[in-house]
């Protein structure tokens, strides 16, 4: 199994990619850090199953930059993407965030999750929220990897 992890912070990457490894020891894990990176790996490779982050940077961040613009609704981006380039793969949003936008565009994240499942539903899995401090993220990833056999 290929999976595609796009996150960018640091640390919830790494506890993913560690979880990914435990459930899934045989999958190769491809790492993208922003829109802009998870769009190119999707349009130049395949994939079996996408792991989204929602909250993204544009572009991957450089060691000694700043102001990068952060897109609260990035990973439903990738998805409206991936519909209209036909990319196909099973996908589910995993974020540490429990509202996203503001004023008007407020959701939450369930708000969003069934928005995406409507508007994505031949590839939306569903969303996962994750917190470190506890383990049911991990058994709803494992869920979702093992459905996606």
């Amino acid at each position: 199994m290929k999976i595609l992890l796009v996150e960018d912070d640091s640390n919830k990457m790494r506890s993913i990619r560690a979880e990914l490894r435990r459930i899934r020891p045989d999958a190769t894990i491809v790492e993208a850090r922003s829109y802009q990176s998870g769009m190119k790996h999707l349009m130049h490779e395949s994939f079996d199953f996408v792991l989204l982050d929602m909250s993204l940077p544009t572009f991957d961040i450089r060691q000694g930059e700043d102001g990068f613009q952060v897109d609260a609704f990035a990973g439903r981006e990738i998805l409206t993407e991936m519909d209209r380039k036909g990319v196909r793969v099973s996908t589910a949003v995993i974020t540490m965030f429990e509202t996203f936008g503001e004023g008007g565009d407020l959701m939450t994240l369930e708000e969003l999750d069934k928005e995406l499942a409507r508007k994505f539903s031949s590839v939306y899995r569903g969303a996962i929220y994750y917190n470190s401090s506890e383990i049911k993220w991990k058994e709803s990833l494992g869920k979702l990897l093992g459905a996606a056999q």
